[in-house]
């Protein structure tokens, strides 16, 4: 993976990164909003119920004052389910901001895990590239080594047979002692064992 990709990945991946923390930050705040609305209706449910029941308890005195306790014990049910039922509100919002608390949590560790896939794929891809140009160097390192032997050694034919101009001590060629003769079919020997 050559760098400029590789700097287009993370800018992509940042991108990404960016772009799922705004989304987050917009639904935390849309929740935000959504749990204040519910409350302010909750509260003025409440205020509403509250002054309900102070009607009620009005009508409920004159009823007693007409004998009719009876209508004053199913004014008192109804407004004991119509409080159940605000309670039962009340716990349904506290759910719904726990549940919306929950999924901000999920979001932002799927942020964390994508920045952390992107920054092992980005040390990966270093490491191999850095393992590469190793090898190339290695290589590179092994011509050098040949291309300064060569320096020192003339390879040329004498009477067709290959020869190589070497130290002092080692078997000539008659018609230039500068050269030494290279037996190809030792060499071939050799190699086969």
């Amino acid at each position: 993976m050559d760098r400029s990709r590789m700097d287009d990945f993370v800018a992509n991946a940042a991108l990404l990164a960016a772009h799922l923390t705004q989304q987050c930050e917009k639904a935390v705040a849309k929740q935000q909003a959504a749990a204040l609305d519910l409350q302010q209706s909750a509260d003025a449910l409440g205020e509403g119920v509250a002054a309900g029941k102070l009607e009620l308890e009005q009508h409920a005195r004159g009823a007693i004052r007409e004998a009719l306790a009876r209508e004053l014990a199913d004014a008192s049910r109804s407004l004991e389910d119509t409080v159940d039922r605000l309670q039962q509100l009340g716990e349904r919002l506290r759910i719904e901001q726990s549940s919306a608390g929950l999924r901000m949590r999920v979001l932002e560790w799927k942020s964390i895990a994508s920045l952390a896939v992107a920054a092992a794929v980005l040390v990966g891809g270093s490491a191999y590239a850095a393992r590469h140009n190793l090898q190339r160097a290695e290589r590179a390192q092994v011509r050098a080594d040949v291309l300064e032997a060569l320096r020192h050694v003339a390879i040329t034919s004498c009477d067709g047979r290959p020869c190589v101009k070497l130290e002092d001590g080692l078997q000539r060629w008659t018609k230039n002692d500068e050269y030494v003769l290279v037996d190809a079919g030792a060499s071939v020997e050799a190699a086969g064992r």
